[in-house]
């Protein structure tokens, strides 16, 4: 902080921050594929689980009665502070995907009608 001349306290200007991610080297911790996304929360955290379903023709096989059990692959747990910027970065990301894809993602409307 620097002093002004009346007396106060003005802030310094932020400075620019360089962020630099690193692997953390534990195995464990590598990359890993999840093709299921169930997002639910509580007052304080957002939990992200990330599982592992079986591929389309296999559900039956995998199923139990009624019931279908896929394995947990990782929860994430992420503070609300967080989750404004993880939208817009998905929102980014995803349109990007989109002009350079010639995948075509149904979207919530049209994969229900089907």
């Amino acid at each position: 902080m620097v002093d002004s001349p009346g007396g106060k306290e003005k802030p310094k200007k932020s400075e620019e921050i360089t962020l630099k991610l690193s692997p953390t080297g534990d195995p464990r911790m590598g990359r890993v594929y999840a093709n299921y996304v169930q997002i639910s929360h509580n007052p304080w955290e957002f939990t992200v689980r990330f599982c592992l379903a079986p591929p389309g023709g296999d559900i039956k096989k995998s199923m139990k009665g009624n019931k279908l059990e896929i394995p947990i692959i990782i929860d994430i747990m992420v503070p609300p502070a967080l989750i404004p910027g993880f939208i817009k970065a998905l929102q980014t990301n995803y349109g990007k995907f989109e002009k350079r894809s010639e995948i075509s993602i149904p979207t919530e409307a049209e994969s229900t009608t089907h």
